[in-house]
């Protein structure tokens, strides 16, 4: 629900974006240049600390895991059918299966900064608890008992929307306490998290910007597979040059004809495979740059000050 409002109320912050999102100027500001935080504590040395906070995370990134959250849409699916409209309900829960496997097969294909797991967003507390298996899954979306993460610092990657953070960094020691109430400003192709939810902060390149598409559907083969129990499973082939055929076909060029599937479902650009890679692609180049320009600080080295901070 609370999803939900923050899409409904999305346009109200849009104008925002441009002079409120930025984290460069060592503060945090609303529109109107009033400081927009709940505790000044947290932006006191606002710039120092960005600065090697965010070239250790890049550094510990590096050996460590990005973790990508794929949505479930439990709850909008579970009411669809208590309410009986079961036609509507199918309908979002092949839509959600395929944008998770086009957002599976992109981030493993694209992000080769660090290493990459896959879980579902029911079991992120999960993780945070500390459970490294069990809980991981493989390419049909299915919880995979052998695969371990073995890497103890993460981030977290999920499509979702940016924040006018109410935030500044935040000691581990009250980190589960403190909850993101800042603006939601725009919707992001990719943005990173650390493992309590909290979106990154710059200089660290946290986020990709969700292209503005034109409106429109897009339609896919997907097979609907129910068993004997009456429960339905799904088979989704990765179309990996949709577009670029579409193109190659306008051109009168002969294509192979593609058939999968018993049913179809009806996707967004911005949840196809293609647009998905692209965005995904760009947050490896950014992590690579960012990289390649931030030297690993010496903890031994940093004040007491700065060390409740890294995690």
């Amino acid at each position: 629900m609370d999803r939900l409002l923050s899409k409904l109320f999305l346009p109200c912050f849009l104008f925002l974006f441009g002079s409120a999102f930025s984290q460069d100027d060592g503060t945090e500001k609303n529109v109107h240049g009033d400081k927009d935080y709940k505790d000044p504590k947290q932006f006191e040395n606002f710039r120092k600390k960005k600065n090697l906070i965010a070239a250790w995370q890049i550094n510990q990134l590096k050996e460590g895991a990005v973790v990508v959250r794929l949505k479930t849409n439990k709850k909008l699916i579970d009411a669809l059918r208590e309410q009986g409209n079961n036609e509507l309900a199918l309908e979002k829960e092949k839509e959600q299966y395929a944008v998770n496997v086009n957002t599976y097969h992109a981030y493993r294909d694209k992000l080769k900064f660090a290493k990459v797991y896959f879980i579902l967003s029911n079991h992120t507390d999960s993780l945070l608890n500390g459970v490294r298996t069990g809980i991981f899954l493989d390419s049909a979306l299915k919880v995979d008992p052998t695969i371990t993460m073995n890497e103890k610092f993460y981030l977290i990657a999920e499509r979702d929307y940016g924040y006018n953070s109410s935030i500044g960094f935040v000691k581990e020691d009250s980190a589960k306490k403190v909850i993101e109430a800042g603006n939601p400003v725009r919707e992001m192709a990719v943005i990173l998290k650390n493992k309590y939810g909290h979106q990154l902060k710059g200089p660290f390149p946290y986020c990709i910007k969700e292209k503005n598409f034109s409106g429109g559907l897009y339609t896919m083969p997907i097979s609907v597979n129910t068993n004997s129990a009456g429960g339905v499973s799904f088979n989704y082939m990765v179309d990996l040059t949709y577009f670029a055929d579409l193109k190659a076909k306008d051109k009168g060029e002969k294509l192979l004809k593609k058939t999968f599937g018993n049913s179809i479902v009806k996707l967004k650009k911005q949840d196809t495979y293609e647009k998905i890679s692209e965005s995904v692609d760009q947050m490896n180049d950014e992590l690579n740059r960012f990289y390649r320009n931030s030297p690993k600080p010496d903890t031994s080295k940093l004040s007491a000050e700065i060390l409740p901070y890294l995690y």
